[in-house]
């Protein structure tokens, strides 16, 4: 029997990690699981409350004492898994109770490194903030279509080998996309798998300012992981910020696509959503030149656990 161990980074999520916990408590192969590695750094007072609640022998909390990123928080449960497949899962999500025995089929069948589908929870399917950040952020991972090869894969349900994770040195030290820094490191050894009757359900933001900001984080380390990454001359200096109209045209091309694509639910959903969606789009645009005129961190991008 396979052993899986499921690792979640956490800051100051009370409001959701509970949920988080139960669906993979809930997993139709439960008996798969051999832990669950919680790594909490936060300071709220509140989360390490609500992970008190949980009395099970799989479940491990691991306190960290300043706040960390994600990334390293992930690489910091690695570190104490047990597991032979490791399962990232952030703190805001919810699967499916056949998530993980769909991931354990894709494994059997040589599958070694890549994410289920992401979907919005029914809570919030008619909050239009919550709809535009879904397909903002997670419009190549909608549930439709066959099992299939992609260049990356998110990271909010993210499985991958003890072996290749170890091959990679983890996850490199930079707030976001180290995602995909993962997954373009370790092509050269294993096919990314999407597989989309896995499926998970994200919590989104339903603040203005948190939602807003996170797509600021987001534009600008889109640009930081490709300067650091392509060293195209097309990413360095200021030509960022003069192809960056070409390049808004180009991302919001293909999410139009990808949501038609995926049927009239989904694309009356991203209409309806729209205006919500284009402002947290220009938000995303404003870190991406925020980065142009930075000379913040591709020196500083490493793998590290801290």
């Amino acid at each position: 029997m396979l052993n899986v161990s499921f690792i979640i980074p956490s800051y100051n999520s009370h409001l959701t990690i509970q949920r988080t916990l139960q669906s993979i408590l809930d997993q139709s192969v439960v008996e798969c699981i051999k832990d669950i590695l919680v790594v909490d750094s936060s300071d709220d007072q509140k989360t390490r409350a609500a992970l008190d609640q949980f009395k099970n022998e799989k479940i491990r909390l691991h306190l960290l004492n300043t706040k960390t990123s994600p990334a390293l928080g992930r690489n910091a449960g690695a570190k104490l898994a047990q597991g032979e497949l490791f399962c990232f899962i952030d703190s805001d999500v919810i699967l499916d109770k056949s998530w993980l025995q769909e991931i354990i089929k894709a494994h059997e069948s040589g599958c070694y490194l890549g994410s289920g589908s992401v979907s919005i929870p029914d809570f919030q399917s008619k909050n239009f903030l919550a709809l535009a950040q879904f397909y903002l952020q997670c419009n190549e991972s909608l549930a439709v279509g066959e099992q299939r090869t992609m260049p990356l894969v998110p990271a909010c349900n993210m499985f991958i080998t003890r072996r290749l994770f170890e091959l990679a040195g983890g996850y490199p030290n930079i707030r976001a996309a180290e995602e995909v820094i993962l997954c373009l490191t370790l092509k050269e050894f294993s096919k990314v798998w999407f597989i989309p009757q896995a499926k998970c359900f994200h919590v989104f933001r339903e603040s203005w300012q948190s939602c807003l900001a996170n797509q600021k984080l987001l534009g600008k380390y889109i640009l930081i992981y490709r300067r650091m990454y392509y060293k195209k001359w097309y990413y360095q200096g200021l030509w960022p910020a003069l192809f960056l109209p070409g390049f808004l045209l180009v991302k919001l091309g293909r999410i139009k696509f990808r949501i038609y694509r995926a049927g009239w639910t989904h694309f009356k959903h991203y209409l309806i959503s729209s205006p919500w969606f284009f402002i947290g789009l220009s938000y995303w645009a404003g870190g991406f030149l925020g980065a142009c005129f930075a000379k913040e961190g591709c020196e500083n991008i490493s793998a590290s656990s801290n």
